[in-house]
């Protein structure tokens, strides 16, 4: 009983704390939902996820169709066909990426597959009269926005062209199957004309499947098959992240209570009662224990259902809810164990408040949460083991990303109990040894 008056008294005083409240979930909700959608953007410009194009297919034959399809197989531009529910010409083409709202426009023209097909043909026949072509390149329009610099700008130019490449060999790989066994029996008549000609040899024919066969293959592997074989999306990465950020920052409300306590002479009141200290601390413990695994569900609902209204991807919460729960309850006993810990050493309201909000902002950046680790330095890198939002990151990471279990994710899990455990015991020495009035 006297546990449940302790969690409801805290509860009662967090109800009051409105402007607490409002910066404890609607803070890292802010931060999920602006941080996945700038670093989703950079993801795609650094190649890690497809880039959005717009696709202006004006083409009357099936080229148009067909270069598409050779773009979104490289796997690095995603073309979207339509806008706002409309079909799209050159001209909104154009007017888009000027607004901002594309980056890149990829314009096919009218004549297309017409004019590739006769410059093909003509390119292909100069070659086996061993002429030089005088067949003029095809032209696409390809509308940027001349703001897009870089690797992100590079990235796209290069699919196009990788496209293009394999567009135009299948073009004249089809071309020199269907004009070379012309050119032989052309020479072979010529030749026997001098015998009288009317001499039918059966020619081999030649198969257009051999231009596009690939023949060498390039076959990508991690130089770190464990950790880092696969790498988290922007709502992976951010969604984890700053939920962890918003748990940790519960400090600064967890560790005012208890100096408001404290200096209100409420602390001592409780003391004077027959009122266990793990009693006290526990009270505190659960209803902020409470309060975080709310705000880790909201975060979880605006990955699954906000972001990708904004275009990123959806949050996979991998195969393992068990783990993931016990990561969440882990993580949220070790915020609340470190708030406790400095609401019980702070001497003031302003120590703890600075104290708390910079030692979780030097935390969440050596674990990873505003950078992640593994762009980080070899140094920095080595510096994030000791961070509790960074064991807590990784964790999550591996059941979103990994395919993570109980047992993959135990190290860590114990690892924030054990935080929990040591901020605990140390506060509670310092609250027994201040109860006694020593």
């Amino acid at each position: 009983m006297i546990l449940l008056a302790n969690i409801k008294k805290e509860l009662l005083l967090l109800s009051r704390d409105r402007a607490g409240l409002l910066v404890l979930f609607v803070m890292p909700m802010l931060l999920v939902l602006v941080l996945s959608l700038i670093q989703d953007n950079l993801f795609r410009a650094t190649g890690e996820s497809a880039t959005r194009a717009l696709f202006v297919n004006l083409d009357q034959g099936k080229l148009g169709a067909e270069l598409k399809a050779q773009l979104e197989t490289t796997g690095a531009l995603e073309l979207v066909e339509q806008f706002s529910g409309r079909a799209i010409d050159a001209e909104l083409a154009s007017e888009t990426v000027f607004s901002g709202d594309y980056q890149f426009a990829i314009v096919v023209p009218k004549d297309f597959s017409r004019q590739l097909g006769t410059a093909t043909n003509a390119a292909i026949q100069a070659a086996l009269d061993d002429e030089r072509s005088d067949a003029s390149p095809q032209q696409l329009t390809l509308y940027f926005d001349p703001t897009v610099r870089g690797v992100y700008r590079t990235a796209v130019t290069n699919a196009l062209y990788r496209g293009l490449l394999g567009l135009e060999i299948a073009r004249k790989g089809e071309a020199l199957s269907r004009l070379l066994p012309i050119k032989l029996q052309e020479s072979i008549d010529r030749e026997m004309a001098a015998y009288g000609g009317g001499i039918a040899v059966e020619l081999p024919q030649l198969s257009s499947g051999w231009a596009t066969s690939s023949l060498i293959e390039l076959q990508e592997e991690s130089a770190y098959p464990g950790k880092y074989s696969t790498l988290p999306t922007s709502v992976q990465q951010n969604v984890p992240a700053w939920t962890l950020f918003g748990m940790f920052f519960i400090v600064i409300p967890l560790a005012g209570t208890l100096i408001r306590e404290r200096q209100e002479g409420t602390l001592a009141r409780l003391m004077t009662m027959p009122v266990a200290n793990s009693s006290l601390l526990l009270g505190k413990v659960i209803a902020y224990l409470l309060i975080c695994m709310v705000q880790f569900g909201l975060m979880l609902a605006v990955g699954l259902y906000i972001l990708p209204r904004f275009g990123t991807p959806v949050l996979e919460l991998g195969s393992a809810p068990f783990a993931l729960m016990a990561v969440a309850l882990a993580a949220a006993l070790a915020a609340c164990g470190y708030g406790i810990l400095v609401g019980t050493l702070a001497r003031s309201y302003d120590q703890a408040s600075t104290f708390g909000a910079v030692s979780v902002v030097i935390a969440a950046a050596l674990g990873g949460v505003m950078v992640p680790v593994y762009v980080m330095p070899k140094v920095m890198q080595n510096l994030s083991i000791v961070s509790p939002l960074g064991w807590g990151l990784d964790a999550f990471l591996d059941i979103f990303v990994r395919n993570g279990n109980l047992t993959s994710v135990f190290p860590r899990v114990a690892a924030l109990g054990g935080f929990f455990l040591v901020c605990i015991l140390i506060a509670s020495t310092v609250f027994r040894h201040r109860r006694r009035g020593n």
